[in-house]
């Protein structure tokens, strides 16, 4: 159990929230291309989407948590539990959701083996379905896995600290401030340190491992939440004046993630009930799952002409959302089932 964990089923229901709202980010946004720019229901959607973006460097953080708490330190081990296993499951929902469309739209009888074959090149090159995306990163991360674990196996909370401050700064704060000044002294020094080292979804990777590994102060607790509602405000501001506070790197974005995660940590835990506890896990261990398959529902609902804009945004976003989760999850449950491949695939 990780140090200072009040409640060790926390991560869980933090994974289960963090996909759902997931899912709310990608109706608001697939919502957005169906609707004019600036118009009642487009302005609704994305404030959905502000505040939701969080979900994806939580998602990164979800997986940074368990992975380097749960061990593989071994390059042979993570390649082998980490990084094949994200490898295939590209491969295999890339093909599933090249697939479907075309069996949707009556096509189905014109798959050969010849097109299957150029389907596997596809998802290999990043030719996938929108929300797949995020596997890719998180390929490359599990490939370096080995070398972040002895990192955090070794380094001091003073050590690790520092690597998670150079990760805002480089990855996240130098380039908002970028965004905004890009004639900036800042800027050009940005462009020539090039400290790749700490860009990308690391920071995330291993933050998310701190916040559930050790117990911060009340002090710090209470700054983070000031910080992410500060964050959260500001992920929802006019995409058209300050489109950089709405990337998913940018720091407000992260700093949102982070106090939610902490919020579930310290706050929102669930009982201490085994039996709770054990449902909730479960459902954790399945929320990916549901991620991964949820858009099938969308293409269905499309199908029946059943659109996110069938109703008010305000609502269907929600409703869409939790729908599609609920629609997604028993079939998630029945693919973990699968024996030798079913957690592999989920």
């Amino acid at each position: 159990m990780a140090k200072g964990d009040r409640n060790s089923g926390w991560p869980g229901f933090f994974r289960v929230f963090t996909v759902l709202c997931a899912i709310m980010l990608l109706l608001a946004q697939q919502g957005q291309q169906l609707t004019e720019a600036r118009s009642g229901s487009w302005q609704v959607l994305a404030v959905y989407e502000g505040l939701t973006l969080w979900t994806v460097p939580a998602l990164f953080m979800l997986w940074g948590m368990f992975a380097l708490e749960e061990g593989k330190p071994q390059v042979s081990a993570a390649l082998t539990g980490l990084a094949l296993p994200a490898f295939g499951l590209l491969i295999f929902w890339g093909v599933v959701y090249a697939i479907v469309p075309p069996l949707l739209a009556g096509r189905g009888g014109n798959f050969t083996l010849a097109g299957l074959a150029d389907l596997l090149v596809s998802a290999v090159k990043g030719d996938t379905y929108f929300h797949l995306w995020v596997l890719y990163p998180l390929i490359g991360l599990y490939l370096v896995h080995p070398v972040i674990h002895r990192f955090t196996a070794s380094a001091s909370r003073g050590e690790l600290r520092y690597f998670l401050g150079l990760c805002l700064l480089f990855g996240s704060l130098l380039p908002t401030w970028s965004a905004f000044f890009p004639d900036s002294t800042l800027a050009g020094l940005l462009e020539r340190l090039r400290v790749h080292l700490v860009l990308g979804w690391v920071g995330c990777y291993v933050g998310g491992w701190y916040l559930r590994h050790f117990e911060i102060s009340r002090i710090a607790e209470y700054i983070l939440y000031i910080l992410g509602v500060l964050g959260l405000v500001l992920s929802v501001a006019d995409p058209f004046s300050a489109p950089s506070l709405r990337q998913y790197a940018s720091p407000n974005v992260l700093l949102t993630a982070a106090a939610l995660c902490a919020l579930f940590r310290y706050v929102l835990g669930i009982s201490e009930e085994r039996s709770r506890r054990k449902a909730v896990y479960s459902l954790g261990t399945c929320a990916f799952g549901v991620y991964l398959i949820h858009q099938l529902w969308v293409l269905i609902f499309a199908k029946l002409g059943v659109s996110l804009l069938s109703l008010s945004p305000v609502l269907s976003v929600p409703l869409f959302a939790l729908v599609f989760f609920l629609l997604s999850l028993p079939f998630a449950w029945l693919i973990s089932l699968i024996p030798g491949a079913g957690s592999r695939l989920t």
